[in-house]
């Protein structure tokens, strides 16, 4: 799967909107991966950390800052539960979280091994104490041709 992603702090929707593959000299704190689907992701941590079905947190997240056209890239912004729990979340939590997430089947044609969704959950956890310690948001853009 060629998808390149990468999560970001950002003030606001209009300077999340501006990011992207194109800029990535932006100066805000992120981290960036390749290899799997983040809006599927983030509603995949979010149910493995509460035990909420997908379909149920999936109502309305991740919200969408720019919608996914034809070039196939897209922006959004992590919801609020889900940036609370990453943040709040020690290196135990996360690993468990992480080891879950890998084992999940709806993730088979990924390409993302177990240690390497342990860093994932980590720096994305990191960007998360960030987001709300600096009253950021935590976004997100991707670009799966």
């Amino acid at each position: 799967m060629a998808v390149t992603l990468e999560f970001f702090l950002a003030p606001d929707d209009v300077s999340a909107a501006a990011m992207g593959p194109r800029y990535r000299d932006h100066g805000c704190p992120a981290a960036m991966f390749e290899g799997f689907l983040p809006d599927e992701a983030v509603l995949e941590w979010e149910s493995l950390f509460t035990g909420e079905p997908i379909e149920r947190i999936a109502r309305g997240e991740p919200r969408t800052v720019v919608p996914m056209a034809n070039d196939g890239f897209e922006v959004f912004e992590v919801g609020p539960a889900l940036r609370t729990l990453l943040a709040g979340a020690g290196a135990l939590r996360l690993g468990e979280v992480a080891d879950r997430w890998a084992a999940l089947e709806s993730r088979a044609d990924d390409e993302v091994s177990g240690e390497e969704a342990a860093g994932v959950l980590e720096a994305v956890g990191a960007l998360a104490r960030e987001a709300v310690r600096t009253g950021r948001g935590l976004y997100c853009w991707y670009f799966a041709p």
